[in-house]
């Protein structure tokens, strides 16, 4: 019937066969062509490795989205209303090309993320410090001004006064005699030194000539010129390094002088009452302010 035939049919073709199969570990010990990619020519070595589809194709993907950010920032420029205005524009201003929240909207984030205690408290912690810092520059700055000598120009002399008994001692008065020195060096403020340093100075290195003198020989003569050459390099280099550092700290005086005027302002306006600005800021210097008198209870 035709239900036995297929079922016959079926039976066939289940059958196993006999032919054999092909194992893919030795499909894979076949030898195969190594596909090798192609280098650079020898004559574009100079330009570097040669680029593949991969390469171009990261470059162009790239290249199209800098497009396309630039097409919609031009749709966006052509499309813009010039009568839209939002409190951001006056809250921020433009530097350096980059727009930058204003110190005030800064300060009341800042407020409104920590609080206005904690705020408080960092502000009053920096006064300290920066007040710390003046008087330790300030008695620094101090010191080396007593322990310096000011050079002043030729216009500008400095001045020591001697006071004596009556007035012929001031008419016969000798600067030499009495600060004990040659009158050669009677005109120097610094590196004056008494006559007997000059006299003991000058023994070292003598020597006795034939008529029973003493004279300074040559030798010593040019080694004493060149100490003294050495000496003067040495002073000078000391002398400026020092007036520098003055300089610096008398400059960093002034700069902790003002950063602690903003930071006391800053305190005050941050307490009660109503207040009003009479002078801008200017010169590095915070504004003035006035506040309204109120009666004490």
């Amino acid at each position: 019937t035709h239900k036995e035939r297929s079922l016959s049919l079926s039976r066939v073709n289940n059958q196993p066969t006999n032919q054999p199969k092909t194992m893919s570990s030795l499909r894979n010990a076949v030898k195969r062509i190594t596909h090798k990619e192609r280098s650079q020519p020898q004559s574009r070595a100079h330009m570097g490795i040669l680029e593949k589809k991969k390469d171009y194709k990261q470059r162009a993907v790239d290249f199209h989205r800098k497009q396309d950010r630039l097409n919609q920032i031009r749709e966006k420029a052509a499309m813009r209303n010039p009568d839209e205005f939002y409190f951001k524009m006056k809250n921020s201003q433009i530097e350096n090309g980059q727009h930058r929240k204003l110190e005030r909207v800064q300060q009341k984030e800042r407020e409104d993320k920590i609080g206005v205690e904690a705020v408080r408290i960092m502000k009053d912690q920096d006064l300290s410090y920066v007040r710390m810092q003046k008087q330790k520059d300030a008695k620094k700055l101090e010191k080396l001004q007593s322990s310096l000598h000011h050079l002043e120009s030729e216009n500008t002399k400095r001045k020591h006064t001697v006071f004596v008994d009556s007035e012929k001692d001031a008419a016969e008065f000798d600067v030499a005699d009495y600060f004990d020195t040659v009158p050669e060096l009677a005109g120097r403020t610094f590196n004056r030194p008494r006559k007997e340093t000059l006299i003991k100075a000058a023994m070292e290195g003598m020597i006795e000539n034939e008529d029973g003198e003493y004279e300074t020989s040559e030798r010593q003569i040019a080694k004493e010129i060149k100490q003294k050459q050495k000496h003067a390099k040495r002073l000078a280099k000391a002398r400026a390094a020092a007036y520098a550092e003055m300089e610096a700290r008398a400059k960093r005086v002034s700069t902790m002088e003002r950063a602690e005027a903003h930071l006391v302002n800053q305190k005050l306006l941050s307490g009660k009452g109503r207040k009003r600005k009479i002078k801008a800021a200017e010169n590095g210097q915070p504004a003035q302010y006035k506040w309204r008198r109120k009666r004490a209870k």
